[in-house]
């Protein structure tokens, strides 16, 4: 048997597993039995360990985030990471390569690599927090008049689990690590939680409305999926 975390809601309805970072886990309704829970988990028990094995292999060949000649994604490009000092810290971006210019005054306190990595991070969350503020900006304007459908607010923030929310005040928000994705993957998490102000719920005709405006969402949905692990900040 997988190890795996267990969360259980009464708000849930059916049963779904989500493997992510190597680990596995488990939402399942409240009423649901363990027995039942372990008998689907163990009929899928051959894709689980495809699963499990793949993602274990990649994080074992990943070089840590927020070190020197990392690799991450910027609007869907592979990038290198590059860490400079210089008198006046900025961030700057090629078609390869990502550069993080800390100031003199920030390398006198850094004294060990977690401490660089720490910076880092903090510099490239509140980089791209700016730059998927942009991005929304522009573009959700946009296609807000497209679906007439037109949020209250919107937000950026970070999220664990999720792209997006919407909630029933007609308030959106997105998660600041959409700034790595392709802009067409982008556009289709803006139109769905844009569909939430019709539709607060993953309904058929949720999906109908979406698809209607991003015919492509399922592939949009795929590469979110497949590219998990290199999206992650965890």
């Amino acid at each position: 048997m997988f190890d795996y975390q267990l969360i259980r809601s009464h708000r849930r309805k059916s049963l779904t597993i989500q493997i992510k970072q190597g680990q596995m886990t488990v939402r399942a309704p409240n009423y649901l039995p363990l027995s039942e829970i372990e008998g689907f988990i163990k009929r899928k028990s051959a894709w689980l360990e495809k699963k499990l094995t793949a993602q274990q292999t990649l994080l074992q060949n990943k070089v840590p985030l927020f070190t020197y000649q990392s690799k991450l994604f910027y609007f869907g490009q592979t990038k290198t990471l590059l860490i400079e000092f210089a008198a006046k810290p900025t961030i700057e971006i090629s078609e390869q390569t990502l550069t993080v210019v800390l100031s003199y005054r920030q390398q006198k306190q850094l004294v060990s690599l977690n401490d660089i990595t720490k910076v880092v991070k903090q510099a490239l969350a509140k980089y791209f927090k700016q730059q998927l503020s942009c991005y929304l900006s522009a573009n959700i304007p946009i296609l807000s008049q497209q679906l007439q459908l037109f949020p209250l607010h919107y937000q950026v923030r970070f999220y664990k689990t999720r792209w997006g929310s919407c909630n029933s005040r007609h308030e959106l928000s997105f998660n600041y690590l959409l700034i790595m994705a392709p802009k067409w993957v982008i556009n289709y998490v803006i139109v769905h939680e844009l569909c939430h102000l019709k539709h607060l719920n993953h309904s058929a005709n949720f999906w109908l409305l979406v698809a209607k405006y991003q015919p492509h969402y399922k592939q949009a949905k795929a590469w979110l999926k497949a590219h998990q692990i290199e999206l992650s900040w965890l």
